[in-house]
């Protein structure tokens, strides 16, 4: 797509833009909104990360406020003063810190807020945060969720359902360097094994360990599964303990090359308890694999009974899926063929893109006709 002028300033705030499928999203939405008549601009609040230089080298205008604490005021005035520099007609934040502090951007530059929303329902915050989107909530001009799973917990948490759109993430197709052959090679994983791969941020929620458990009792089975970990996390050494005491898993760490491990991949498994849409769901979809993840959040609204298997969550529901399609090849290549089909048709970043462009013009040209405006914090 060619880029077209120029014609709305938007401002993106967010408290990092590290490692993470939030961060990633903006990460593929802020540039496609410049070939959309976008001029985008970003602000982090506390951290940079992988994806803040990722901007950079696209040129896009990337900020960082070196925020201590969400109490830190002179972080928060460098923050303000940003904003005012960017002259934003809309704002758009991600996270609790960022939409409180985005909200106020917004009252003082007189354009609408737009609150971006992808955790999984079932994720319970803290106190102090609840307190907070109960400040912030109710006076977002729009929220944006990534599946209709959350719609539910976010109006527990003080957004206007009338004021909750879903927009489905998307991914570019990914792209894998290396052969399928060099990567399994890498890996040890031999011919006739069929290999299980969890990407996650390996915290609580991921429950990798149950995969583990899950890909070690198929093995016990006599399926040949072997299993592999990509990820980092504050779990990461448990699940490598784990894994070491099960002697069929190996865990990578964090990866650079997460294409090439889904490509060279039989199943794509995800364990996790609660979710939005994760995106290694819809990468898995792109490369043509199938996918065996528990049934939370917004996942059996993109994996079908054609494209993947869901299962309730439990080590021998994994277990014996696993099985199951290790020992059906065919199965196999028909779900993947029918992942990639899904994935064109409905999780394309461009799709992504075209939906959040028509939100912000519509929230824009709303303001400008004097129709946009919620009440702001503190007024």
């Amino acid at each position: 797509m060619s880029r077209v002028a120029p014609q709305h300033r938007a401002l993106f705030v967010c408290p990092t833009l590290a490692v993470g499928g939030a961060e990633r999203r903006l990460a593929v939405l802020v540039p496609a909104l410049r070939e959309r008549g976008f001029s985008p601009t970003v602000i982090t609040l506390k951290h940079e990360g992988r994806f803040y230089d990722e901007l950079c080298a696209q040129g896009v205008p990337v900020h960082f406020a070196a925020m201590g604490s969400r109490a830190d005021l002179k972080g928060a005035r460098r923050a303000f003063a940003l904003a005012r520099s960017a002259r934003p007609d809309i704002v758009v934040t991600h996270s609790i810190d960022a939409h409180v502090i985005g909200h106020r951007m917004a009252t003082n530059a007189g354009v609408s807020h737009v609150a971006l929303e992808g955790g999984g329902p079932g994720l319970r915050p803290a106190l102090h945060r609840r307190m907070l989107y109960r400040l912030v909530a109710p006076r977002a001009d729009r929220v944006i969720a990534v599946t209709a799973a959350q719609v539910p917990a976010l109006v527990s948490l003080g957004y206007p359902e009338h004021r909750v759109v879903v927009i489905p993430s998307g991914v570019p197709a990914p792209e894998p360097r290396r052969g399928r052959a060099e990567v399994r090679a890498e890996l040890g994983v031999g011919d006739a094994e069929v290999l299980a791969l969890l990407v996650a941020t390996l915290r609580p929620e991921k429950r990798a360990p149950l995969f583990v458990d899950a890909v070690a009792a198929a093995r016990g089975a006599g399926a040949p599964v072997r299993g592999v970990v990509a990820g980092a996390g504050p779990e990461l050494e448990l699940v490598r303990e784990h894994a070491a005491a099960a002697g069929c898993v190996a865990v990578l760490g964090q990866r650079d090359d997460v294409s090439d491990l889904i490509a060279a991949a039989d199943v794509v498994c995800l364990t996790s308890r609660t979710e939005g849409l994760p995106v290694v769901v819809l990468e898995t979809m792109a490369v043509g694999r199938p996918v065996l993840a528990t049934a939370v959040g917004g996942i059996p609204e993109a994996v079908t009974p054609e494209t993947g298997v869901l299962v309730d969550g439990d080590a021998t529901g994994l277990s014996d899926a696993l099985v199951r399609l290790a020992g059906d090849p065919g199965a196999r290549e028909a779900m993947g063929r029918a992942a990639r089909a899904r994935f064109l048709a409905a999780y394309t970043s461009e799709r992504m893109a075209d939906a959040y462009a028509a939100q912000l013009r519509e929230l824009i040209a709303a303001h400008a006709h004097g129709a946009g405006s919620s009440d702001s914090i503190g007024s």
